[in-house]
């Protein structure tokens, strides 16, 4: 990640050290939120001086407040748009308050971006649009769509977008991700998939990773990958559900022996709530037109696709099973204003950092 020197520097007048710069200028560029613990595992140190004197800092100039969820965990957000000025992103949503469900995704993509500092990371919305439009030509109506519809592609969900060089082959690849902090259904990934096929089907290859906190929708989100992107697999699954219903019926006499142990084979690999939906709209001919097989048919250059799951570990220990929003409960420490640069702590900020150091 190449960061310009102005911006640090512009942070570093503010009292902040190199590496806390370095820190809050990711954050305030992909997140918005951080804890402790990432600025701890990012400046390679231990809990103690470092992160007080961060929080002490954060608190002090009025750059950032906290939110309590469980006893001891405490997550921050950088809201002054001071701050964000300073490194000429004033205009971000980051400093806003969000709802809970936005504050664990945006924590997990900074966990994935601090876990990959190597790649070069797409800063804003605009930068990934122009972006795909002067390396690889694609058409300015797939994010602004000619019929005044606004249906186009966004960057909305401002998931970490990268051009990465992974091994054994270190060519650079266009590299999407989809972070999913729940692990309950994939009603929204197939939406996302939905949404963003266009642009894959455009481009000669590109690399996809699934992040999650638990591998239990790993599998099935590979599957639905496979059907909806690649366009692969579907007639096989319209052949499962065929012989399913078959088997449903007791009509044992149409299940050839080959039939049979396809079933068996496709039972384990077609699982997952999302198969069973898809199914269910199959019986009643309501099946999407994107999970026929026709859907296959349509001729496309060949891409050199990969998609990967992996698995972060989250941050259960910090919410616990709080449903709590930003501000409701125990908020530490607003953001009424800015101090200046290089400004002075007052002593009852010092003493309330204490508090809320975690």
């Amino acid at each position: 990640m190449n960061i310009a020197e102005d911006q640090l520097a512009k942070l570093r007048n503010f009292g902040y050290t190199e590496v806390e710069a370095r820190f809050l200028y990711l954050v305030a560029t992909h997140s918005g939120y951080f804890t402790v613990r990432q600025f701890l595992d990012f400046a390679q140190a231990k809990s103690g001086k470092r992160n007080a004197r961060l929080v002490e800092k954060l608190f002090g100039l009025g750059h950032a407040s906290a939110q309590q969820y469980t006893r001891r965990s405490r997550v921050y957000h950088l809201c002054s748009r001071q701050l964000y000025s300073a490194i000429g992103k004033d205009h971000l949503r980051n400093r806003r308050e969000h709802e809970l469900a936005h504050i664990k995704t945006r924590l997990l993509s900074l966990d994935f971006i601090l876990a990959h500092p190597k790649e070069d990371y797409f800063e804003t919305a605009e930068a990934k649009r122009r972006y795909f439009v002067e390396r690889f030509k694609v058409s300015e109506n797939l994010f602004t769509p000619s019929d005044g519809r606004s249906n186009g592609i966004t960057f909305a969900d401002r998931f970490p977008l990268c051009v990465a060089y992974p091994s054994p082959d270190y060519m650079p690849v266009v590299t999407f991700t989809y972070v999913d902090p729940d692990n309950r259904n994939l009603d929204a990934y197939i939406v996302h998939l939905r949404m963003y096929r266009p642009l894959f089907r455009q481009l000669p290859g590109f690399q996809f990773l699934y992040i999650s906190t638990a591998a239990g929708l790993q599998k099935e989100a590979a599957e639905l990958f496979s059907l909806l992107v690649e366009g692969k697999g579907l007639s096989d699954l319209i052949r499962y559900f065929d012989l399913e219903t078959k088997w449903e019926r007791e009509q044992y006499r149409l299940v050839t022996e080959q039939d049979a142990i396809f079933l068996s084979q496709a039972r384990k690999r077609y699982t997952g709530d999302s198969i069973s939906t898809l199914y269910y709209l199959w019986r009643r001919n309501q099946l999407p037109t994107d999970f026929q097989a026709e859907a296959a048919s349509a001729s496309r250059p060949m891409q050199k696709t990969l998609f990967r799951a992996t698995t972060v570990p989250g941050h259960e220990a910090i919410f616990g099973d709080s449903t709590k929003n930003w501000g409701d409960g125990w908020q530490i420490r607003g953001c009424p204003g800015a101090g200046s640069p290089r400004g002075s702590l007052s002593k009852p900020t010092q003493t309330l950092q204490r508090r809320a150091n975690a």
